[in-house]
């Protein structure tokens, strides 16, 4: 049995070629993203393929370690080698979340409360369990609409099922809210929502992000945060819209001059990146190439200095990348702004 990776975030399928199914249409980006219709990804809007039935319309086989190994034959996992379990398959629907804000609407520059609580997208039953990926269950980012202000942060599970966490919004305007969780039964899940704090009188059109692209410095991007100087690189050179790219992270250590030997694993990985699209409605949550085993002791890995993150930029235009590593016990986020040219 063989399985197939998939990319930013999702399932690993075994596919059965012998096996004749109905056709479903898959993201080539994101293969969790399944339909019985043709359309596009509601994650990166890339055009869903054809593809022979395989997990999205047979039985299901998955992990009890990691649910995001699925296959549509029984085996083990390819991560820890434990039997998989027969299991009805996932409800690929988005499921519905509900914010409450105390107060209402939230004070700018003031602490605010968020309750998330989410429900299943046919039963609209409360959902209750979910699945942890990268150390959380609940990946929650806030982008100010100006893209000036960024949070990654994670709410804590409540005895009824939500999620709350208290936080602030720096200044008066519209907030961006995304959603990242791997609801029990169903796919990985992203869902987009609008906040606007108490006393602003502008409109969404008029706050929208104005982003200009960073210069590159002999082929490269380079800013200094906080001790550390981020040198990126891409792979291809110049990074096309609608084609997989790599972005290349060198870190150097300000003070020192030299590659740092600090990086530490943060939430389970050597880093995280979120790239958003200057309209905001194109949402790439990405991971570096190289995975950490979830069975070793994180607090004896070799640091290092390079950090390579697989990504994709759907249609031309300006992004906004925000990566985030962890030094010590100080957790750096560092931004770049790109353009995507359309590809030639």
């Amino acid at each position: 049995m063989a399985f197939a990776a998939v990319g930013l975030s999702g399932f690993a399928f075994a596919q059965d070629p012998a096996q004749q199914e109905p056709i479903v249409y898959i993201c080539p980006m994101h293969p969790d993203v399944n339909s019985k219709l043709p359309g596009q990804c509601h994650k990166c809007n890339m055009k869903l393929v054809a593809a022979k039935g395989g997990a999205a319309s047979g039985d299901f086989h998955i992990c009890p370690m990691h649910p995001d190994v699925v296959s549509n034959q029984p085996g083990t996992c390819p991560k820890c080698n434990m039997k998989l379990v027969k299991s009805a398959p996932p409800e690929t629907g988005e499921y519905i979340v509900r914010i409450k804000t105390i107060p209402a609407p939230p004070k700018p520059a003031a602490s605010v409360k968020l309750q998330f609580t989410i429900f299943h997208p046919v039963t609209g039953k409360q959902i209750k369990e979910f699945n942890i990926l990268h150390d959380m269950p609940f990946h929650l980012f806030v982008v100010s609409q100006d893209f000036e202000s960024f949070q990654h942060i994670h709410p804590d599970k409540q005895s009824d099922g939500s999620f709350t966490i208290e936080t602030d919004l720096p200044k008066a305007g519209y907030y961006k809210i995304f959603c990242d969780f791997f609801p029990a039964g169903g796919m990985p899940q992203v869902t987009h929502h609008n906040l606007v704090t108490a006393g602003y009188n502008g409109d969404l059109i008029s706050s929208q992000a104005r982003l200009t692209p960073d210069k590159p410095i002999n082929n490269k991007l380079v800013k200094t945060v906080e001790g550390t100087r981020f040198e990126l690189k891409f792979d291809p050179e110049e990074p096309f819209a609608g084609k997989p790219a790599e972005l290349r992270y060198h870190l150097i250590d300000e003070k020192s001059g030299q590659p740092v030997k600090d990086l530490k694993p943060y939430l389970g990985a050597w880093g995280h990146t979120l790239i958003l699209s200057e309209d905001a409605t194109d949402y790439l949550h990405s991971h570096p190439t190289e995975m950490i085993p979830e069975d070793v002791d994180r607090s004896k890995l070799e640091s290092k200095p390079d950090v390579v993150f697989d990504t994709f930029f759907p249609r031309p235009g300006n992004y906004r990348i925000w990566s985030q590593f962890q030094r010590g016990d100080k957790i750096i986020t560092v931004p770049f702004t790109v353009y995507a040219p359309r590809l030639r």
